[in-house]
């Protein structure tokens, strides 16, 4: 928290009584500096020595740090900077200050505020807002950077900084609350929270408008102000808030601060001070004999109770503290003859005290803190009256002190039960004495067990780890001390046996015994007794100080209790036993029937009744190898070399065996086409040569060539290629079987050479007509080709339709083939001789 609240000490014993005091009214001063005063400082706990800051414009303006040593009476300047116009002071100690504001102005000041030691927090800040520091080593800073916002936190005394994240409005106002934990607000509406001490900011609350101050009462009770009269609550430290509108005329509320945890202040624009006696429920004006002239920006309250506002114009605000009554005493009873000392914790500072002490005496006193001494048993009232000039407060506190005379009186004998088992609760009562306030309970000796509860009734813890005979006892006892001791009641203690848990119990398959029963330990004075389904089964089994076993056993629960003959007790837990029911058939797996051999297929399988895993059968089993990444899923490589069908199956399992086998899931397992490009690796400059890959009926196939174009082919199992300029060319073919199965070819380099003078001749060795051929077609062979030779005629699917036997003769007359039973479409007229293929397309009517 920014401020410093009054609170009251602790005691050992506050008590507050009806009371009265005299309200005090804000007294009006003017420091003499015409300066816009933003923010106020009374560090150390008083309220006499403090420092204010503020600027001269509201832009550009010069800043300014004056200072008071009679509360605000009257003040001297400290400090002044030319454009330099201050937004804020913190002053965590009263040596210790720090500035800042405007045209990216911060300094520290260590005497005081008699000098200040500029320095930078950052080279990117346009105007630094707000300030909050929590000593004098440890604060935080908040800017609005040349390009956006941007807060800073340091952890020695501003010496070095380090960047906060999580902002993305201007912050207006910082305030420390506790710890590490700081708030601040923004010009977009935002309530941000930070608890690792300013250098991470999250949302806590997205209020809109315009949020201009913050404070805290204390980590859970904090207001955050706003624009047009709004204001917002926290009651949970930040989980939640709530919005409220006081005051009319839509003021601009800039700052909080609280008197006591009920009585808090607002100030605003244009100078109003409302206040809440309900804790922020309900308000009221505070001031109102104002002007609405100056703009009020601070408010905070001193340890002693004072109130001060800083504002525009030089103007300053000052509340003398309400009166109240108040006090402590360092006990509330006491033995007759004995002291009490009183402690005065009035509000308000008191300057005269006047105390009444019936039965004590003094029975009267005007010391701040007196000490009274009491004499008569009885209860009696304590009253002071305090006095501070005009103003006074009384408080009555009825019945404070009880004095007590020592117990004479012998109580009766305890009643209760005389035989008892270790380990358990067991309560004894008596009958009141006079002067008692309380009892005391005793066994003994001690180790028998632990008494609680100090009234008529008390509880003994007895032990488990002594037992025979002992006595209980009480005693009255009060501030006078203990009196005399009841008559003994005798008792008998007895061990308990120690609860020891059961094995949890198991399954058996069928055709075994059953399933054995154990208790994880044992005491050798107890026997053990089973029990199946809540009847005694067997007989009782001595304690060995070990394990101890019930044998095998068949269906049913059991427990077991322990007794010693004198004490029993229920073992821990019980125990199932149970029959493993056979693990049922599998269902028949799911997964890829066609897969191409270097692709793993995945199968899954559900777990049948009763298994708890599952075993997957690849059948042949040279077909693949099997991994289970999961329960329920299996993955199986195909071997490179392997095509065919494959069986897979699965089966449930647990601890009694293997179930039957799932019907086969068949898989057909492709294997991968392995094409070879057969033709020419010698060519000749735009030289057209025909390239093939053995037909496979349903296979498509895509080639790839370097060096020179694909006239025709493409799809199919051949190409024909026009060779382009001198060098090295490449042929390959990749191939997809009908399964989506896809290899491709080794790549066949091709040699092209310039050949000048034959690429006409090889162009004239293989003419067909006519084209298109309806009855037959003429086949024209060059002269230069060897023979034998032999046609071929594939249709658009790659097929053979016609094959030659032997030409062994090339003339000028044509071959002539008979096409008269092909069907119409298109057609590849292959010729081969001993080292080379041609090819030609032609037309089929």
């Amino acid at each position: 928290m920014k401020k410093t609240f009054f609170s009251l000490l602790p005691a050992l014993i506050l008590l507050i009584g009806t009371s009265h005091s005299i309200a005090q009214t804000w007294e009006k001063i003017n420091t003499g500096y015409n300066y816009i005063l933003k923010g106020i400082e009374f560090p150390g706990n008083q309220s006499q020595i403090g420092w204010a800051a503020g600027q001269s414009l509201t832009y550009n303006g010069n800043g300014i740090v004056i200072k008071t040593t009679n509360g605000g009476t009257s003040w001297t300047q400290l400090w002044t900077g030319t454009q330099h116009g201050l937004n804020a002071i913190s002053s965590p100690d009263m040596n210790t200050g720090y500035i800042c504001g405007q045209n990216a102005f911060y300094a520290k000041s260590t005497d005081g505020g008699v000098t200040w030691t500029p320095s930078v927090v950052s080279t990117d800040v346009y105007e630094y807002m707000d300030m909050a520091f929590k000593d004098a080593l440890h604060g935080v800073i908040a800017a609005q950077t040349n390009l956006y916002v941007a807060i800073y936190a340091t952890s020695d005394g501003g010496a070095t900084w380090t960047a906060g994240t999580g902002l993305s409005a201007v912050p207006y106002k910082v305030c420390y609350v506790t710890a590490n934990t700081y708030f601040l607000v923004t010009n977009s509406g935002d309530i941000l929270k930070s608890t690792d001490g300013g250098l991470t900011w999250v949302t806590s609350y997205s209020a809109g408008g315009l949020l201009l101050g913050i404070d805290f009462y204390n980590p859970m009770i904090g207001i955050a102000a706003g624009e047009d009269g709004r204001i917002i609550k926290t009651y949970d430290g930040g989980a939640t808030w709530t919005q409220q509108v006081i005051a009319f005329g839509n003021p601009l509320w800039h700052d909080f601060a609280w008197y006591d945890e009920n009585n808090v202040y607002v100030c605003g624009t244009p100078e109003q001070i409302y206040k809440s006696t309900d804790g922020g429920s309900t308000w009221n004006d505070d001031y109102p004999q104002s002007t609405l002239n100056p703009a009020l920006y601070e408010i905070m309250f001193t340890a002693d109770g004072y109130g001060y506002v800083c504002g525009s114009q030089g103007w300053f605000y000052r509340l003398a503290p309400q009166l109240n009554a108040a006090f402590t005493s360092n006990v509330s009873q006491v033995c007759n003859g004995g002291t009490v000392q009183f402690t005065d914790q009035s509000i308000g500072t008191p300057t005269a005290w006047d105390w009444t002490f019936p039965g004590g005496n003094p029975a009267t006193s005007t010391l701040q803190n007196p000490v009274v001494t009491y004499s008569t048993p009885g209860v009696y009232d304590v009253t002071l009256h305090v006095t501070k000039g005009t103003i006074n407060s009384t408080v009555i506190i009825p019945g404070m002190i009880t004095v007590e005379a020592p117990v004479t009186a012998i109580p009766a004998q305890p009643s209760g039960p005389t035989s008892i088992c270790g380990a358990a609760n067991y309560q004894y009562s008596t009958t009141s004495v006079a002067g008692a306030i309380s009892y005391i309970w005793t066994a003994t000796p001690t180790s028998a067990g632990t008494f609680s509860g100090t009234g008529l009734t008390g509880t003994l813890a007895a032990s488990n780890t002594w037992d025979g005979a002992f006595t209980v006892q009480t005693a009255g006892t009060n501030s006078c001390g203990t009196g005399p001791a009841s008559p003994v009641l005798s008792c008998t203690l007895y061990h308990q046996p120690i609860v020891y848990s059961l094995y949890s119990g198991g399954g058996y398959c069928a055709g075994q015994a059953g399933y054995e029963i154990k208790l994880e330990n044992s005491e050798i004075v107890v026997d053990y007794q089973l029990y199946k389904d809540g009847v005694a089964s067997g007989s009782p089994v001595p304690g060995t100080g070990t394990t101890l076993s019930f044998g095998t056993q068949t269906v049913g629960t059991y427990t077991v209790d322990g007794t010693n003959g004198s004490c029993s007790a229920n073992m821990q837990g019980s125990a199932e036993v149970f029959i493993i029911d056979p693990v049922a058939a599998a269902n028949q797996p799911t997964g890829p029937t066609s897969m191409c051999n270097n692709v793993p297929g995945t199968y899954t399988a559900s777990l049948p009744a009763n298994g708890f895993s599952l075993v997957w059968t690849v059948t042949p089993s040279s077909a693949g190898t099997l991994t289970q990444p999961t329960l329920n899923t299996a993955a199986i490589t195909w071997n490179a070399g392997y095509y065919g069908y494959v069986a897979v199956t699965v089966q449930g399992q647990n601890e009694c065996g293997t179930g039957s086998a799932s019907p086969a899931l068949t898989v057909t397992v492709n294997a991968l086409p392995a094409p070879d490009v057969m033709g020419s690796a010698t060519v000749c400059k735009n030289q057209e040569i025909t390239y093939e890959t053995d037909p496979n009926p349903g296979d498509s196939f895509v080639w790839i060539v370097t060096g020179g174009n694909i006239t025709s082919g493409q799809g199919s199992h051949y190409i024909t290629v026009l060779w382009g300029n001198p060098g090295v060319g490449t042929v390959a073919v990749t191939e997809t079987s009908a399964a989506a199965c896809s290899g491709s070819s080794p790549l066949v380099s091709v040699a092209i050479n310039e050949c000048t003078g034959i690429s006409e001749t090889n162009t004239k060795l293989l003419t067909i007509y006519p084209n298109p051929a309806q009855e037959q077609l003429n086949v024209l062979l060059g002269s230069s080709l060897k023979t034998p030779v032999r046609v071929f005629i594939y249709n658009h699917l790659g097929q053979l339709v016609y094959q030659s036997a032997e030409i062994k003769t090339a003339s000028a007359n044509p071959v002539i083939i008979d096409i008269a039973n092909l069907n119409p479409g298109t057609y590849t007229l292959r010729v081969t001789e001993e080292n080379e293929t041609f090819s030609r397309i032609f037309v089929k009517k």
